[in-house]
């Protein structure tokens, strides 16, 4: 498979992230990692993520070296993820050799696990960086420039599926919350009718009747007309 096909392939895959009605977002996250080494020259890869008002941390990565597990715990604290973050912009990969000051924990983690360059790019929403994408590499040369600007476009198009999906979530929140206060108010209208006419009184008195049970017995207003119509219960007054 030539890459334009591949790359075609990857941009498929990646904006399809709601194949259903359960979302897998580490799943998801974590075949973005995957997929970036399989597509950029690149060893390793590890997305971050940072929800509004949380720190960052790891979330997925390529692979299941034990060594890249290390790196990550330390990553969420120095090194290009956890810049890229804080400035919503790449960092550019840098030689770890003489990174031994600047992030002396992610620089020692990194070369004992092999990696030699190491940068970053963000996860942009708005222009607010959610999370960012690690990118790591081996070898005698850092990564190309071109699969930096690469790496940047997927992790927009991650960033914007991540966004979709969150706007889905909370729509089929609302959507239930609604459903379920219309239920609720139907049995509520219900049990009026049906204990005014039982009781002898107005519609307003069997609400009070049934209003004040459930304060009294610390129930829920639409359990205790659910009891009304399903097990004729007659609230104490």
């Amino acid at each position: 498979m030539g890459r334009e096909q591949l790359l075609a392939d990857v941009f498929v895959d990646l904006t399809d992230a709601c194949p259903g009605e359960e979302f897998d977002r580490t799943g998801y996250l974590r075949r973005f990692a995957n997929r970036c080494v399989e597509l950029l020259d690149v060893s390793a890869a590890a997305v971050l993520c940072a929800p509004p008002g949380e720190k960052l941390v790891p979330v997925a990565a390529s692979g299941t070296d034990p060594a890249l597990a290390g790196l990550l715990a330390t990553a969420p604290l120095e090194g290009p993820a956890r810049e890229s973050h804080r400035t919503a912009s790449s960092v550019v990969p840098v030689d770890l050799l003489g990174t031994g000051v600047r992030w002396p924990h992610f620089t020692g983690e990194a070369r004992t696990a092999g990696y030699r360059f190491a940068g970053a790019v963000p996860l942009l929403r708005r222009d607010r960086a959610t999370g960012s994408l690690l990118l790591l590499r081996t070898g005698s040369a850092p990564v190309p420039e071109t699969d930096m600007r690469l790496g940047e476009a997927l992790a927009r198009v991650v960033a914007i599926a991540l966004a979709h999906q969150e706007t889905l979530a909370n729509y089929r929140k609302v959507n239930e919350q609604l459903r379920t206060a219309l239920q609720s108010r139907v049995v509520i209208e219900q049990a009026k009718g049906f204990l005014a006419h039982r009781m002898g009184v107005s519609v307003e008195e069997a609400f009070e009747a049934m209003r004040g049970h459930a304060r009294r017995h610390s129930r829920r207003l639409r359990e205790v007309a659910r009891d009304v119509l399903e097990q004729a219960l007659v609230p104490d007054t």
